[in-house]
């Protein structure tokens, strides 16, 4: 069984695929020892996004990108384990970065038992 002695890091895209993206880092700050976001957004678009979804994070990622964030993580906390939750989309960063593993949103929520968001589109055939 995987330690839970671990790092996990969030992007905002996949946070925004989840259906209750608060009650699932509230859920994953049960089991993992630091729990935060990681974006390539500026740092005030971050924040207020942060701010307004009440999100209770350890860290956010700060003016830089996705890679530089996690490598300036994987300095600051020792874990065992460093996972970055993160959309399709950002799946090739962590090739860059040491010691972290990529985790789709999609395998996360099943894993975890978080909803996705669904979208549903109101085609021609609808009454």
């Amino acid at each position: 069984m995987p330690s839970n002695d671990l790092t996990l890091a969030f992007s905002l895209q996949a946070l925004e695929e989840l259906a209750r993206p608060k009650r699932a880092f509230e859920d994953a700050a049960t089991w993992a020892s630091h729990v935060g976001i990681v974006s390539s957004e500026s740092s005030f678009v971050e924040r207020r996004r942060v701010r307004e979804a009440e999100y209770p994070q350890d860290f956010l990622s700060g003016p830089r990108s996705i890679e530089e964030a996690l490598s300036s993580l994987r300095n600051h906390f020792e874990t065992e384990r460093y996972v970055f939750v993160g959309a399709d989309e950002t799946s090739g960063v962590v090739e860059m970065v040491t010691d972290w593993t990529f985790q789709s949103v999609t395998d996360a929520a099943t894993a975890a038992d978080w909803r996705l968001e669904t979208t549903f589109s109101t085609g021609d055939d609808w009454p």
